[in-house]
């Protein structure tokens, strides 16, 4: 028993005690007020005890909740190797469907906002939740995000990638439903292969729901790491319509991070043509190179380009694409590579800019 409650106790037993010796001259009323305020300060208490304790308790199981996603030292480090192993194997297609395509969220929230796991010991994202409403919607055009390089990011080019570029920085919750631009708890190394192929269709059927209903969609996004791996073997996705409960919209599925005829070291994002040995490519290898200085610099270095405001493409001045333009579609601008695409924009496949 807590000790100041057994010292009030004894207290009220000597009052009462004292009573039966001194008969009835003694104030009973004054004796009975005191006695009542001893017992109500016992049993505050007595309530700031159990406060205490459960306080202690719900400490205690939110550190093991905490520890249950870290490793034995106690640093934060997200792995899904068990999850990834029931997967299938890649076969050709950009996602696999996952528990019959039924969402599985166990928490529905009812208005706009979001939630995104912090970054663990080796700077992987985690887990990201989000009520998608009208109004998170941004309402300008994505800002730079070239400042972030998330893990295992490489600016490696490929012929026959989308794009250009293998690896893209990747939105978990994507720009156009959350309005975030350079948030490094949002943004993952994934393939232009996954980024358009895989996750784009599902955050477009959001996005035509939400602003063709007013609804809200509950949208939950894990990029699933193997271990220490930098990469991410792909994006789990579930999303459910919420005021219909599911009925306008609901998806469950897994996108995998791969390029086609492209192989990856998902320990560190090292890329190099599917099945390719040869000099061609340590040639690769360092054609990869030359590309990521050249980015890099493009990232930081302003270059005027050519738009095409009709095919939303982007040249350089040289290119002869931009003679064969239609006048009113022609704008100049001076800008970074990443600015440019951040404006929706692709390069041109003939000049590569």
């Amino acid at each position: 028993m807590n000790k100041r409650i057994l010292s009030l106790v004894m207290t009220v037993l000597l009052i009462v005690m004292a009573m039966a010796f001194t008969g009835c001259g003694t104030d009973t009323s004054k004796l009975a007020g005191s006695a009542s305020q001893i017992a109500s300060e016992a049993a505050d208490i007595s309530d700031e005890a159990v406060d205490d304790q459960n306080g202690t308790a719900d400490g205690e199981e939110a550190a093991q909740h905490d520890d249950s996603s870290n490793d034995a030292a106690g640093v934060l480090k997200y792995d899904d190797t068990d999850f990834l192993s029931t997967i299938e194997p890649w076969d050709g297609q950009p996602y696999c469907e996952i528990n019959g395509n039924v969402p599985d969220i166990e928490e529905i929230w009812a208005t706009t906002q979001e939630s995104l796991d912090p970054l663990d010991s080796l700077g992987r994202c985690g887990t990201v939740n989000s009520c998608i409403g009208t109004d998170g919607m941004p309402t300008e055009p994505r800002g730079n995000i070239s400042e972030i390089h998330p893990t295992g990011w490489h600016t490696d080019k490929y012929e026959g990638v989308e794009g250009g570029n293998l690896f893209n920085r990747c939105h978990l919750i994507a720009h156009k439903l959350s309005g975030d631009d350079a948030v490094a708890r949002n943004l993952i190394t994934g393939t232009s292969y996954m980024n358009r192929q895989g996750m784009l269709p599902f955050e477009d059927q959001i996005y035509d729901y939400v602003t063709s209903t007013g609804n809200h969609v509950m949208y939950r996004v894990t990029p699933c790491f193997a271990g220490d791996e930098l990469v991410a073997r792909g994006v789990h996705m579930q999303a459910i319509s919420v005021e219909d409960q599911g009925k306008g919209l609901a998806f469950n599925v897994f996108c995998y991070n791969v390029q086609p005829g492209i192989e990856i070291d998902y320990a560190t994002g090292d890329n190099r043509l599917a099945g390719d040995t040869s000099k061609a490519a340590e040639a690769q290898t360092e054609n990869n190179a030359a590309a990521e200085d050249q980015n890099n610099n493009e990232e930081t270095q302003k270059t005027t380009y050519v738009l095409n405001t009709n095919t939303k493409k982007f040249h350089f001045k040289s290119c002869n694409s931009v003679n064969q333009m239609k006048d009113k579609n022609k704008q100049e601008i001076e800008a970074t590579r990443d600015e440019v695409m951040a404006m929706g924009y692709d390069p041109c496949g003939n000049c590569h800019p």
